[in-house]
């Protein structure tokens, strides 16, 4: 159907969103090209996930989706509209945990599949239980938390940020995407900064638990990719230099 022959509100709302579509993306990428193209980088390393857990059927299921969440997080970002591109972010985050629950709970995954989640019974968050309990009790993630000190525990800085991340999905008065007189979405530069530090946070986070949980596949890894998970899809200094103890690893330069 050619444009000029949409119904009328149809085709307005075509119109309008083309323009401000067009205009915030020119916006965003004149100020943030090498950002983007930095997330997008991490956002690749799943691919080494991906193949290296390529026998889990939940890794089949759900790193698809990790990928597709981070990415349509950048689309929604550089279009302005970051109350959906934190949306997108949370749910990478969960998506992430539960691969890691699934991927030693297979009954269960098939169960959460088919929508039959009588087991969480008592649960008040998702399969791994209050308070993330589940992961705190992984060997090396307690190896690592233990590195990290006290009160500074991985899933103590993962439960800050989600918490900041439900503002968005359950619609906050600070999350809202309107402004007064205004439904218009724009390219704010000090918004995607936030944005872009919180995505770059969350990705770092899915690549530590990554590492941590599946730590027999991650010491498998060339050389190179090990390099290239740490130095690309983990980058805080802090977490590299942790994560080089536990496993034994030589520094190595970015």
């Amino acid at each position: 159907m050619k444009i000029s022959e949409l119904p009328t509100l149809t085709k307005a709302m075509f119109n309008s969103q083309k323009k401000w579509s067009k205009n915030n993306w020119n916006s965003a990428l004149e100020k943030h090209c090498s950002d983007t193209e930095n997330l997008l980088e991490k956002i690749n390393i799943f691919d080494i996930w991906s193949n290296a857990l390529q026998d889990s059927e939940p890794t089949k299921k759900l790193i698809p989706e990790i990928f597709v969440d981070a990415y349509i997080a950048i689309h929604f970002a550089c279009m302005g509209l970051y109350k959906y591109a934190y949306v997108c972010l949370r749910s990478q985050l969960e998506t992430g945990l539960r691969l890691v629950y699934f991927s030693a709970h297979s009954i269960e995954f098939r169960w959460w599949l088919d929508g039959n989640e009588w087991y969480r019974s008592g649960l008040q968050k998702d399969v791994w239980g209050e308070g993330y309990n589940y992961f705190a009790n992984l060997e090396f993630i307690k190896k690592f938390d233990k590195e990290l000190g006290k009160n500074k525990t991985l899933f103590a800085s993962v439960k800050n940020s989600y918490s900041k991340l439900s503002r968005y999905v359950h619609s906050s008065p600070e999350s809202f995407q309107t402004k007064p007189g205004s439904i218009s979405p724009k390219y704010n530069i000090g918004q995607f900064r936030i944005w872009l530090a919180m995505s770059n946070e969350i990705l770092t986070y899915i690549n530590v638990i990554f590492i941590l949980s599946f730590y027999d596949k991650f010491k498998d890894f060339s050389a190179t990719q090990q390099k290239t998970i740490l130095e690309k899809g983990v980058g805080n200094k802090k977490y590299k230099t942790k994560l080089k103890e536990i496993f034994g690893l030589q520094e190595q330069s970015a």
